[in-house]
Parts: C-alpha cells; sequence; structure tokens
C-alpha cells in the first residue's frame, strides 16, 4: 500500500482533494464552453469569411492606392533615371529585398544583383516580370534560393522604384527600349 502522505526531501505531500467551489467553476467552464461552441456554430450569423471581408474593405478605405498599377507600354522602366523613384527604390529594397540580396544588393540567398550575371533576364521587362510573379523552387538556378512573388505585396510602382535604384548601380541592367 502506498502512503498518502508522501515525503520527498523534506516536503511533505498530502493527498488532499480539490475544493468542491474549484470543482464547481471547472464543470462550469466546461458547460459554458459546450453552449456557447453549439450558440457560435448553428445559431450566430456572424462568421469569420465576413469579418474578413469586413477587415479588407476597411483597409483599402485606409490605403486606397497601396498597388497603383504603373503601365510601361513598351516594357521599360518609367522611373529609370528618376532621382525620386530611386531614392524611394533604394528604401524599399532596405525593407524587403535585403535579407535575400544582402544590403548593397550583392546577394545572399538570392542572387547578386550588382555583377555582369543575371539568371533570371537583365532588361527591365525581364526582371518586372521575375520581381512581380516570384521565381518557383523549380525555377531556380545555380543553386540560389525561390523568390517570392512581389505582385500583392509591393504593387508595379515599389517594383519599378526598386528596378530604378538597381539600375542606377548597375549598367548591366538593360532598358527594355
Amino acid at each position: 500500500m502506498s502512503d498518502p502522505n508522501k515525503e520527498f526531501d523534506g516536503i511533505r505531500q498530502a493527498d488532499n482533494p480539490l475544493p468542491e467551489w474549484w470543482k464547481w467553476v471547472f464543470l462550469g467552464c466546461v458547460i459554458f464552453a459546450g453552449i456557447y461552441a453549439v450558440y457560435f456554430h448553428v445559431f450566430s450569423d456572424w462568421g469569420t469569411s465576413e469579418y474578413y471581408a469586413a477587415q479588407i474593405q476597411e483597409y483599402e478605405k485606409e490605403f486606397p492606392n497601396r498597388n497603383v498599377a504603373v503601365e510601361s507600354t513598351d516594357g521599360s522602366n518609367p522611373f529609370r533615371g528618376n532621382q525620386d523613384a530611386i531614392n524611394a527604390g533604394q528604401k524599399t529594397f532596405q525593407t524587403y529585398c535585403v535579407a535575400c540580396h544582402g544590403p548593397t544588393g550583392e546577394g545572399l540567398v538570392g542572387p547578386n544583383l550588382m555583377d555582369k550575371e543575371w539568371l533570371h533576364g537583365n532588361t527591365d521587362l525581364e526582371l518586372y516580370a521575375t520581381v512581380m510573379k516570384g521565381i518557383s523552387v523549380e525555377r531556380t538556378k545555380l543553386g540560389r534560393g525561390p523568390m517570392p512573388a512581389h505582385e500583392n505585396s509591393l504593387g508595379s510602382e515599389k517594383v519599378y522604384q526598386v528596378l530604378a535604384w538597381l539600375a542606377s548601380r548597375n549598367p548591366e541592367l538593360k532598358s527594355s527600349k
């Protein structure tokens, strides 16, 4: 038979039952959770998809021009040589691209953007498509990692600004004209 009053290292452990009030509170919580779950999933008209849609509308109201589309009819970068766009592109690069391409664009997980070797094209049109659509694992080259698509996270304007900054730093980046 085991001793109900065990002692370990001078500390005596009594086998006392939980207080009745604690048992009732626990039982009340279990019952409330069951009733709430049935109410929420069966009788409530509030759903997460409607809530999410409302959050999207609120966000779009607060930030209406997040993804302004910048058009380029011939595939060239409309911001090439624009110093304000180049400065904005550098800030965007430092925020989004530095983790993979390094602080100066000389590559880490992603390829070096400051040398003469371009893995997925070196024209404005090719680079724009690469940044907007990303590079899947199947399309990676020379052991470099995949690249996420920035179509939704940055949008056309910021992508063209980053490409303008890259063009100002690397003469190997060619215009599509």
